[in-house]
């Protein structure tokens, strides 16, 4: 069974927790966690999980479109977590809404400007590694046999909050305004090579936040649309401002 906070998958996604504070928590070392738990286990920019956790969740973001590379995102009834893979293939090892165990131990945590990946011990440079795809077995469970019709939390731009972090969200009624028309990506003008562009969407109040686009996604040179719409996108955060990527190529105007 899993150790989601909620039974339907549309409810988890709806939920998260509203105090992600250790003492919320408790001293718990081992069996199975939430996500917003294991986060609390950070200690600054790199930690080793030295106990017996597993977390459990659905995937809400991989590879299939190239709006993730090497990385998956999982979510369970209290939020999400970018977990960092070295594999080429995430959409057909872990397919979105495939219910995914990961068990924790000997990972580390790192913690990107204010957003938190899971991956392996670092060696390096990093402050994660990813994890090697020949450890997919040992570290992760994973069940084709119960996609669910994950649904994302309806949000708005003012409500966004640490807890979201992360977390598959739809936000309603915004528009691209005056960037509508242009390719989603811009191109390096030496060699043509498309860029990781920054997009921005906006409210009808003016609220506004950074829609981000890798330069992998498959339909980087496709046009960003026009008048008003919707984003399905994961959550993500670096040094002080919440920003957007759009997964499964979710985009309804």
């Amino acid at each position: 069974m899993l150790c989601l906070l909620c039974g339907v998958v549309a409810a988890v996604m709806a939920g998260s927790c509203s105090d992600d504070s250790p003492s919320a928590y408790g001293d718990k070392t081992d069996g199975c966690v939430t996500i917003a738990h294991l986060k609390t286990l950070a200690r600054g920019l790199s930690t080793t999980i030295n106990h017996d956790l597993t977390i459990e969740g659905y995937v809400v973001a991989n590879d299939l479109f190239g709006e993730y590379y090497k990385s998956i995102v999982l979510c369970d009834g209290s939020g999400g977590i970018e977990i960092s893979v070295d594999c080429d293939d995430t959409a057909r090892r872990f397919p979105v809404a495939a219910r995914v165990v990961v068990h924790c131990s000997s990972l580390a945590l790192g913690d990107y400007g204010g957003a938190m990946v899971l991956g392996a011990q670092p060696t390096g440079e990093y402050i994660v590694d990813r994890i090697a795809e020949k450890d997919i077995d040992r570290y992760f469970v994973i069940d084709r046999s119960v996609a669910q019709n994950i649904e994302p939390q309806r949000v708005t731009i003012p409500e966004l909050t640490p807890s979201q972090i992360n977390n598959y969200v739809v936000i309603e009624d915004v528009t691209f305004g005056s960037q509508a028309g242009e390719a989603w990506c811009e191109r390096d003008t030496l060699t043509g090579d498309y860029l990781t562009t920054d997009r921005v969407l906006t409210d009808r109040d003016g609220n506004s936040i950074v829609v981000r686009i890798d330069s992998r996604c498959l339909y980087a040179f496709e046009p960003v649309p026009s008048g008003y719409g919707s984003v399905a996108a994961v959550v993500d955060y670096f040094d002080g401002a919440y920003l957007l990527r759009i997964v499964n190529r979710k985009v309804l105007f």
